[in-house]
């Protein structure tokens, strides 16, 4: 047996297995209105829908005071490839109705695609 030759193996072999893949994202952006008006501040956050194939982080962005927002997950800009399920919480001092806070009731789902900037305006009722 050969153990210069083994020892080679092995450790390849455990770097291949600790090796961590990262998750491929795409730029996103837009803007949220609610009855017209842009969101004037809060918070957008991107759910993987595990039951539509998406797998992969969460993303999430500040709102700003024009409505804009752009997604970051893991401290890299952009979300997942594949369909998100979009929860939105306004300010206390403008807030968006409960629903939007549940992404099961918030009706608010958007596909996020590869090799491009994805624009996601959200306009809410």
């Amino acid at each position: 047996m050969r153990w210069p030759g083994m020892v080679g193996f092995v450790f390849v072999f455990l770097l291949g297995c600790t090796a961590k893949e990262e998750t491929k994202l795409s730029p996103v952006q837009g803007c949220v209105y609610y009855k017209g008006e842009p969101v004037r501040g809060g918070t957008i956050v991107f759910t993987p829908d595990t039951e539509s194939g998406c797998t992969g982080v969460q993303a999430w962005s500040r709102i700003g005071s024009d409505g804009r927002y752009q997604l970051v997950s893991e401290g890299r800009l952009g979300a997942s490839l594949g369909w998100h399920r979009i929860t939105i919480s306004g300010l206390p001092t403008h807030p968006l109705p409960s629903r939007y806070r549940d992404p099961d009731s918030s009706g608010q789902r958007f596909e996020v695609r590869a090799d491009r900037v994805n624009t996601c305006d959200l306009h809410l009722d």
